[in-house]
């Protein structure tokens, strides 16, 4: 139980909010993308809001990826619970539709066998050209912008993740550091430099000097995964003002009720070092 002070004047009046707990739900994250690589899966179960524990891990489940003809098991790592990998590092082709299948699990201990699915269409067409570092000093905060070069297909509707990293350190290595974009503000297909990232002075892990490098990694992405990014993030970041509504489960392409993502998308790099 929580108690909320509402603060008017000079007046306070306590507020008794009753926070039950609810059924545990399977949480996915999944990928597969361009990169040669064991692609993997990560089962967890969802916690109470307020826990204080990092949600538990699902082991022992059936894990199984296909794509055309391939038919693939997940295997469990050794040394870490619930993440189920590829038995072998394998490229994702721009095209293909991958499915994930999770069985042999009991989520919500009924004695029933759960099962669930989801799949993506790795998309592609982006063509990336170039970035370029552009160096700010101002008073407020210096640092270099990250602009990118790219064209899309003006025909089709695309979505866009970014990630920067320096002299190969990723620093977008959380959800809410990752960029995402919907290609609607720019009809005519080309990105004309378009900023994607700021490295402040300020911060150690940013701060560039001469001779660094710097990279960005543009992803192609599809509309869920850049639905349940956006929800996500504004689920992190919270509302404002403080009360304009209650919060909302973030979107899920998981069947049966599961949370998460499964996600196939494409990678592109560019990289350029800082005069």
């Amino acid at each position: 139980m929580i108690s909320v002070v509402l603060m008017a004047g000079a007046c306070t009046e306590p507020i008794d909010i009753e926070l039950d707990s609810t059924y545990a739900r399977l949480a996915v994250e999944g990928y597969v993308n361009t990169d040669s690589l064991k692609h993997h899966v990560i089962l967890s179960i969802t916690a109470d809001y307020f826990s204080n524990e990092a949600s538990p891990r699902v082991s022992d489940a059936f894990v199984e990826l296909s794509f055309e003809d391939e038919i693939m098991q997940l295997i469990e790592n050794d040394s870490i619970a619930g993440l189920y990998e590829a038995p072998y590092a394998f490229r994702g082709v721009i095209g293909t539709t991958y499915h994930l299948d999770i069985s042999q699990l009991d989520v919500n201990q009924d004695g029933v066998e759960d099962q669930y699915h989801a799949s993506s269409t790795m998309p592609g067409g982006a063509e990336l050209d170039a970035i370029e570092l552009r160096y700010y000093p101002t008073g407020v905060g210096s640092g270099y912008a990250v602009f990118m070069y790219a064209f899309h297909p003006p025909e089709q509707r695309d979505w866009f993740g970014f990630k920067l990293s320096k002299n190969g350190v990723l620093l977008t290595n959380s959800l809410s550091e990752y960029g995402i974009l919907s290609d609607d503000i720019f009809d005519d297909g080309y990105f004309p430099g378009l900023p994607v990232g700021f490295l402040s002075d300020d911060e150690t892990e940013q701060a560039v000097y001469p001779g660094d490098t710097v990279s960005l990694e543009l992803n192609c992405i599809e509309e869920d995964y850049y639905n349940f990014v956006d929800g996500a993030q504004v689920e992190i970041s919270g509302y404002n003002p403080l009360f304009s509504g209650p919060s909302a489960n973030v979107a899920s392409n998981i069947s049966n009720g599961a949370f998460g993502i499964f996600a196939a998308y494409s990678i592109q790099r560019s990289s350029a070092i800082a005069e």
